[in-house]
């Protein structure tokens, strides 16, 4: 049976749900609490994770700079969407769910939120502000080789392949059904269905097209996040695959 697990949550691609299911399989004393959420916490940490050892679930917008520190052998799992669809709801996240007041709309930690609620979803995805860069560009593979929360690349895709590699489970957000079947294998059958929590949709249209111009440049932006998806999709369809097969063996 499981006893340990560092869930890297990436932003909006179904973790939320998956959180929710996880922290089932663990006493709530046994959970980590949050570290860091956001760009203005993680600087304010400095690296200082030491205080957060011990615990059996971590799961949160944490990155592989506290899994380091917190416990590297703990077995990890994540959670993948297409990188393009991600960004675009966490756009419609900021723009319709997150609520601000007019301090913090003049408050540098929630500059990406006070951008959505002016921007249109085009300038949104595509803007240059270092605010809004750290949600827009290669989010989670910053995230599984250092912080999301950060703008530097701190290693490269080989190193994030050999995370995604040896995790024991992860969530792909366009395939539930194949990932709840792996999930059955992992988690003996203990994992509860992961509801759809936290959905945000588009409150019109309009909002909901992403121009061809602004869909060739998050591809650009998000070529390393392209791959992760790419590759942990195939090895999910061939966890599926052989578990199927062994089964009906």
């Amino acid at each position: 049976m499981l006893e340990q697990l560092f869930f890297f949550h990436n932003p909006k691609a179904g973790g939320t749900s998956v959180v929710s299911a996880l922290g089932d399989l663990f006493a709530a004393k046994r959970r980590c609490p949050r570290i860091e959420n956001d760009a203005t916490e993680h600087a304010e940490r400095a690296g200082r994770y030491e205080a957060f050892r011990g615990y059996d679930l971590y799961a949160g917008h944490f990155g592989h700079d506290i899994y380091r520190i917190v416990g590297p052998t703990l077995p990890a799992a994540t959670n993948f969407r297409w990188p393009v669809d991600r960004v675009v709801s966490l756009y419609r996240y900021f723009r319709h769910v997150v609520e601000i007041t007019d301090a913090e709309a003049r408050d540098p930690r929630w500059r990406s939120v006070s951008l959505a609620k002016r921007l249109t979803l085009d300038d949104f995805v595509t803007c240059d502000d270092p605010a809004v860069v750290l949600h827009t560009y290669d989010h989670h593979y910053r995230q599984l080789t250092g912080s999301g929360w950060s703008p530097i690349y701190e290693q490269d895709l080989a190193a994030a392949r050999t995370l995604i590699d040896g995790m024991i489970w992860f969530y792909v957000c366009e395939h539930p059904y194949e990932s709840l079947a792996w999930a059955d294998a992992v988690f003996e059958g203990r994992l509860a269905n992961i509801a759809r929590l936290n959905v945000t949709r588009a409150e019109d249209t309009a909002e909901a097209a992403l121009s061809r111009k602004a869909y060739r440049q998050l591809l650009s932006q998000n070529q390393n996040d392209i791959a992760l998806y790419q590759h942990a999709l195939g090895r999910l369809l061939a966890e599926v695959t052989s578990t199927e097969a062994r089964l009906i063996a």
